[in-house]
């Protein structure tokens, strides 16, 4: 019992998300970021642009070959193939897509925000990364 329960467990955490970020090159645009958020956000960043894409869409090809894809507000098209691993870009009116190169994947670390109080004279906290852990650090009172 305890075994199947700890089963369980591996494996419900390692569906909850295995990569928030996944870093891209496409041959036109170059690199480029794309996170995962809740809520179905969806946000693609690179050089000094950044757009942002609600939910993704699940379908098949015409030859059963599963993929999602989502739609930025910019009008371009990133659809993503998990049996093969690749993404592909389509940019906004054109017809043909990009194949882009996965450049690796991070998970963004976990923050709490401070507390508001609107009665204080600054801050009650302040975040700071050590690590790649944030930490929050209290002020003395």
């Amino acid at each position: 019992m305890k075994y199947s329960l700890l089963l369980l467990l591996i494996t419900f955490i390692s569906s909850v998300r295995a990569d928030d970020a996944v870093k891209l090159h496409c041959p036109t645009r170059g690199n480029l970021t794309v996170s995962f958020f809740n809520y179905n956000l969806i946000t693609m960043k690179w050089s000094d642009h950044f757009q942002v894409a609600a939910g993704k869409e699940r379908s098949k090809t015409k030859a059963g070959v599963p993929f999602w894809s989502t739609t930025f507000g910019n009008g371009d098209n990133l659809a993503f193939f998990p049996d093969s691993g690749q993404y592909y870009l389509f940019y906004a009116g054109a017809n043909a897509p990009e194949l882009c190169s996965e450049q690796g994947s991070f998970v963004y670390p976990v923050i709490t925000p401070p507390r508001y109080d609107k009665n204080a004279a600054a801050p009650q906290s302040q975040a700071s990364t050590l690590d790649k852990d944030v930490i929050l650090l209290r002020p003395a009172t």
